[in-house]
């Protein structure tokens, strides 16, 4: 959908706010705020603004059609939020480790190195790391080798971002290694990826209920 059709129906449901916030069609308005502002195609898509709109969805209209289904985003956002939280944890530990091991004057694992140069050469740590992958078959460091692919694959700025394939590298990752210490971040993104994919569902759902709306 063109920039213009989103930006024609947040200007319409912000008019219908103005007028009143707690009195139908606002709980329709608010629905219609927190899903565009909820949807991937847009490029001023913004989870926290979604949120909002759907809480004050709950909050005004709490016997709403609408608020069931408001309550599922709001429990999706809290499930994101909470998954990020995770992997940035477990992004930060990992760092400390690799301190640890500088200081130490150790080499650092295939997983704490650079996944990319300084050119962000995708490609390139893609074919690195099959290439460890396949020299050290289902030994270590395998599954560093893994999680790397998984990240790479996940890597916002990679142009051959492929969520599919870091989530296949990942549940490798869980189920050839379920003791490494990387399988747990592992999971992590597993979870994480099944968040996104529910909210895709979701959306799906909706445009299949408003054609039948405008049928």
């Amino acid at each position: 959908m063109a920039a213009g059709f989103f930006e024609t129906i947040i200007e319409q449901s912000e008019q219908v706010l103005a007028e009143n916030e707690t009195q139908p069609p606002a709980d329709v308005a608010l629905y219609v705020l927190g899903e565009v502002y909820a949807r991937p195609n847009f490029a001023g898509m913004d989870y926290a603004r979604s949120q909002l709109y759907f809480e004050k969805l709950v909050r005004n209209f709490p016997d709403s059609e609408l608020t069931p289904e408001a309550k599922t985003y709001i429990s999706l956002f809290e499930t994101i939020a909470a998954k990020e939280k995770e992997v940035a944890a477990a992004e930060q530990k990992s760092g400390q480790e690799v301190s640890e091991v500088k200081k130490e004057g150790t080499a650092a694992p295939v997983s704490e190195t650079p996944l990319i140069d300084d050119n962000k050469n995708f490609a390139e740590a893609v074919a690195r790391n099959l290439q460890i992958l396949e020299e050290s078959g289902t030994h270590k460091p395998a599954d560093e080798a893994l999680y790397n692919l998984g990240l790479i694959y996940a890597h916002v700025d990679n142009p051959a971002k492929d969520y599919r394939k870091a989530q296949a590298y990942f549940t490798t990752l869980t189920e050839q290694f379920p003791d490494s210490e990387l399988a747990e971040e592992a999971r992590i993104w597993l979870g994480l990826f099944e968040t996104i994919e529910k909210i895709q569902q979701i959306d799906i759902e909706i445009e299949q209920q408003k054609k039948q709306l405008t049928r």
